[in-house]
Parts: C-alpha cells; sequence; structure tokens
C-alpha cells in the first residue's frame, strides 16, 4: 500500500518511523525547518519510558501534487491543520484514501465540505509525546515493556470494510495494533469526555501532571467533569460510553476517587503523552471546548465542573 503521511509532527514522524522500518512504500510530508533537519538526520525518536532513541530514514516529500497517487494519505495534524490542508487534497484526484488521525468533536460533515465521502476516514493513534528540549519524545505504551497501544480507526458507516481492514493489515505489519470501530465518531467524542478534563486538571495544577495526583480535590473534580461530559453525550444520542472503561468515571465512589485514579497521573505515560502534548498542541484542546460547547448547549444539561476545567484551558490560551 502506497503511504502518505501528510505532516511531520511528532506522531507523523513516529507513524513514518514504524511504516518505514517495516519495509512498507512510505513518504513523509514535511516543510521548512523539520524538512531541513529530517534531511540531516533522518527521523530519531526518543523512547518516553527506556530514553533509548531509533532512527529511520524515509523518502520525504514537500508537497502534494494533482497528480500524485497514493493508496493512503494518513492526516496526523491538529483539527485547524487537517481542514486547511482539505483543499489541497480534494484538489488531488489520484488518493483513494485519506484517514484524519487526532482528536475531533465535530465529526465528518467538515471534511465532506471538501472530499467525497468515500474517501474519508477518522481515527486516533492513542500515542502522544513532543518536544523536550532538543528531543522528540513518545510514549506508545502504557508501561515500559507493555503492549503497544491500540490506533483507533473507522468508517461514517460503522461498517468493517475491506479498505479498514487493509489499512489494519498494514499497521500490523509494522507492529501497531489497530482497532476497528464501529462508531468512531462516538468514540472520539467520549475521547474528548476524558483527555480535555485531564488536560484542564493538569492546567489548573500549573501543568504539573504529579500535582493531580496528589491534590484529592482536584481528582475529585475530574471524575465529575468526566461524568457531566459523558452525559451530555448520553443526553445528545450517544448513549454507548466509549471504550468500556470510561463506566468507571460512573462505577467509582467519590470517596475513592483520589485513590482509583491518582495512578493516572502520576504514570509517565500521562506525564509524556499529556503533559508534553499540552506545550505542542497550541489551542487545540480550547478548540475542542468550543465544538462542545455546541454539544452542551443541546443537552441543556449543567457541567460545573467540567466547565471550570475548561475555563483553565481556555484562560491559559489567552494569557499565550
Amino acid at each position: 500500500m502506497k503511504t502518505l503521511i501528510y505532516g511531520a509532527g511528532p506522531i507523523g514522524q513516529w507513524l513514518a518511523l514504524r511504516l518505514g522500518k517495516a519495509g512498507n512504500d512510505v513518504k513523509l510530508l514535511a516543510r521548512g525547518d523539520t524538512l531541513q533537519q529530517l534531511q540531516k538526520q533522518g527521523i530519531v525518536i526518543v523512547d518516553g519510558f527506556t530514553g533509548e532513541s531509533q532512527a529511520a530514514r524515509v523518502p520525504l516529500v514537500d508537497r502534494l501534487g494533482p497528480a500524485d497517487h497514493y493508496d493512503l494519505v494518513i492526516v496526523p495534524m491538529r483539527k485547524s491543520s487537517r481542514l486547511a490542508v482539505c483543499p489541497t487534497l480534494a484538489a488531488n484526484t489520484k488518493v483513494e484514501n485519506i484517514l484524519f488521525l487526532g482528536n475531533d468533536i465535530a465529526g465528518f460533515h467538515r471534511y465532506f465540505d471538501y472530499l467525497p465521502e468515500e474517501k474519508v476516514l477518522l481515527g486516533f493513534p492513542s500515542v502522544g509525546g513532543g518536544m523536550d528540549g532538543d528531543d522528540l519524545v513518545i510514549v506508545d505504551r502504557d508501561k515500559p515493556n507493555g503492549k503497544r497501544r491500540s490506533i483507533s480507526i473507522g468508517e461514517l458507516s460503522g461498517e468493517i470494510t475491506k479498505r479498514v481492514e487493509e489499512i489494519q493489515e498494514l499497521f500490523a505489519g509494522a507492529g501497531v495494533p489497530v482497532s476497528l470501530e464501529k462508531n468512531i465518531d462516538g468514540w472520539l467524542k467520549y475521547h474528548f469526555a476524558f483527555v480535555v478534563p485531564m488536560a484542564g486538571a493538569i492546567v489548573k495544577c500549573n501543568n504539573d501532571v504529579s500535582a493531580v495526583g496528589a491534590n484529592k480535590k482536584v481528582l475529585r473534580q475530574f471524575v465529575l467533569a468526566c461524568r457531566e461530559a459523558g452525559n451530555v453525550l448520553r443526553k445528545v444520542g450517544y448513549p454507548r460510553r466509549q471504550p468500556p472503561i470510561f463506566n468507571l468515571f460512573y462505577w467509582t465512589p467519590l470517596c475513592l476517587a483520589p485513590q482509583v485514579f491518582k495512578p493516572l497521573f502520576d504514570s509517565r505515560f500521562a506525564e509524556v503523552a499529556i503533559g508534553l502534548h499540552l506545550k505542542a498542541i497550541g489551542n487545540e484542546f480550547a478548540q475542542m471546548a468550543d465544538e462542545f460547547s455546541d454539544l452542551q448547549n443541546k443537552a441543556g444539561i449543567e457541567t460545573p465542573n467540567l466547565d471550570d476545567l475548561l475555563g483553565h484551558i481556555t484562560a491559559k490560551q489567552e494569557i499565550h
């Protein structure tokens, strides 16, 4: 499968390295200083657990031409950036499938303003990281030597089609598991209901991930905010909590919440995947909060804890 990774951010480089080292026909689109650095030294990624480096060189391009053929283009960018490249993707008639990877509240419809429905898939990489000094640090497992986290992908229709199975096979050959979701739109919305309250709690504790784990009051607020976000989603027509572990926010008595969720914020995964990610993504979380507010208004229910944590994210963006 001839593949283009459209964007050389942390996830784009990680994907290109994994697919390239597995011998796939993959190219990475990069520009500016990032392109020059990759031309000079190739992709170098530091394991967030072990500190070990992996390096690979993959073919680089600086544009997608109208007649460039790819079986699959993967776009692992922030939401605003993904929409910005849609006109370029639309101008190409040779690309067969486009997989947008990343946080997404609004769902498929915005892409259909530019692209045919039959080309578009959505997903989420479930790995994270960012720049730590001069090093690109990535965690793709929950713990050292653990199983690699799955990429989640899905069709608008919810069908398990031949093309998603082929993409699953592509990643599996590179040692990356793929979870085929029958409701990727709902999955991405519930991901918001977990990760953005988590980010808000971290910002509230002055960007100190471990400080959240030491603050029982903020931990309880985090759990309540996740419940409130989940209640909004259920109210507007997403009754299935995804993944099932999201039910833990409802099943856990508040008196036990600090004990149950403290390890989440004490983990190295959270420190790298959320902590470094917060530094790298600019205003993406604030943009997601704006999109989610449409669902909150539709649901018509109060979400005081979620609003407070989202307010800390918004305030941070206003300061910067």
